[in-house]
């Protein structure tokens, strides 16, 4: 007889698996799971802080569990169970312990055997025992290591941001985002509804609306939206999903009617159709994607908001086009990234990150941008971006290209930027934007303009 287990620890665990040893993304295999489980809404919200909370404290409980047993010797629906239940032993109050462990347990019967089960409730109930006595080394001892477990990022990270940034700055980095509650940020299609109108038609749904913090006359935080991709405002193309740091790239970029604009690493095509609004629909804009069915995603966007500038085309953004060298007035090159910046919201990335991996990251942002600049006009204008927080993906990799061209200089970008976000500049033509200093996303952008 199979052991009966509690439908949403089961979900959470089989996602969990699928995100730590089957290479998921974790908001994809929740989404899909959801949707397959089709649980109450208070069921659902349980899975989401299981999958998203043990996500985000991974580091730290792996940490802990080594201090009760080797993680080495499980199968990986143990090494999960066991993450899961430290996670909510230590960090969710309002579950009972011995709940903890009898779910986990059974869980294991299902998932493993009957002497891992015995393994898994043993740890688990040797961590309830003594959950009390662990301690981190204090920030005086060891910074980096502090910063490591207090905010459960790796020890390599944190380091590398202390060496790049100093002490402070890095704390900042590996702060949870300022925020006060789960949001959705979205982009109003002003070509086809006012901001105000939407949010009218929101409000009629029972969805919470809130200006965004910075792009007012654009961006709007919802709350208990649900799915909003199957919301039919959504299919009218009454708004995208985007977030403010990403809007801002667009901003920077300021792309103007009648151009010919290339987005050289579009998809899903975002920032290419804030263009075609900002723009009038009056111009060009190449979007384009190396892979296929991100090109054919980037098309469903234009036509699904009415971007009908855009010509979405599959290009390897490495691979100069001779027949574009000096015409586009602007381009923008939304980098390939690590994706740091995102982190507090995609929390799996920190948990599958590999040093090793950045070195061919850096010599793929290198061949773009030099690539890519051929195509620029003098006297236009080319914006690099990333959705990261590591120097040697952001400034250096600008700083090295314009050692090789000096007929490219960094443009000021100030006029263009809200009040709050001014003080976040790094030097004229540069900001870094820090999600728990600025409240969005941590990206970073530079604006360059060709003299000759």
């Amino acid at each position: 007889m199979e052991t009966k287990t509690d439908v949403a620890r089961d979900t959470a665990l089989r996602i969990l698996k699928e995100v730590n040893h089957d290479g998921k993304y974790a908001n994809i295999s929740l989404k899909r799971h959801l949707r397959r489980a089709r649980l109450p809404d208070r069921d659902a919200a349980f899975v989401t802080q299981l999958v998203y909370g043990t996500l985000e404290r991974q580091i730290t409980i792996d940490w802990i569990l080594n201090k009760f047993c080797s993680l080495k010797r499980a199968n990986s629906w143990a090494i999960n169970i066991l993450r899961m239940g430290c996670y909510q032993i230590m960090y969710m109050d309002r579950v009972p312990d011995f709940a903890v462990c009898d779910e986990s347990v059974k869980l294991c019967k299902k998932y493993c055997n009957k002497a891992l089960a015995g393994f898994v409730n043993g740890v688990l109930r040797n961590i309830v025992r003594h959950k009390d006595d662990i301690s981190f080394p204090s920030k005086e001892d060891d910074p980096v290591l502090n910063l490591s477990l207090t905010y459960s990022y790796p020890v390599w990270l944190v380091k590398k941001w202390v060496d790049d940034y100093g002490i402070a700055v890095a704390e900042a980095m590996v702060m949870p985002a300022v925020s006060d509650g789960d949001y959705v940020t979205i982009r109003v299609n002003r070509n086809r509804i006012t901001k105000d109108e939407l949010k009218e038609r929101f409000m009629q749904q029972g969805i919470q609306c809130a200006d965004g913090l910075y792009i007012k006359d654009e961006a709007l935080r919802l709350r208990s939206a649900g799915d909003i991709e199957n919301n039919l405002l959504y299919a009218e193309g009454l708004f995208t999903v985007q977030g403010e740091s990403s809007m801002l790239v667009v901003r920077v970029l300021d792309p103007q009617k009648g151009e010919l604009i290339i987005d050289a690493c579009s998809a899903p095509g975002g920032k290419a159709t804030h263009m075609a609004e900002l723009m009038g629909n009056q111009g060009r804009i190449l979007a384009w994607d190396v892979h296929p069915q991100r090109v054919e995603l980037i098309k469903l966007n234009a036509e699904r908001l009415g971007a009908t500038i855009v010509e979405p085309q599959q290009q390897d953004a490495r691979e100069f086009q001779a027949c574009l060298e000096g015409q586009a007035d602007r381009v923008l090159i939304d980098a390939p990234c690590s994706g740091w910046g995102v982190i507090y919201k995609k929390p799996d990335i920190k948990n599958s990150i590999k040093r090793e991996d950045l070195d061919e990251l850096y010599e793929l942002q290198d061949q773009i941008i030099s690539t890519c600049s051929r195509y620029v006009k003098p006297g236009g204008v080319l914006v690099y971006s990333t959705c990261t927080m590591n120097v040697d993906e952001n400034q250096r990799v600008v700083e090295k290209f314009l050692e090789r061209n000096p007929h490219f200089i960094l443009d000021d970008f100030t006029y263009l930027l809200p009040e709050g976000l001014k003080d976040s500049v790094i030097r004229p033509g540069m900001i870094q934007l820090i999600p728990s200093r600025d409240g969005i996303d941590g990206f970073f952008i530079a604006r360059l303009k060709r003299m000759r």
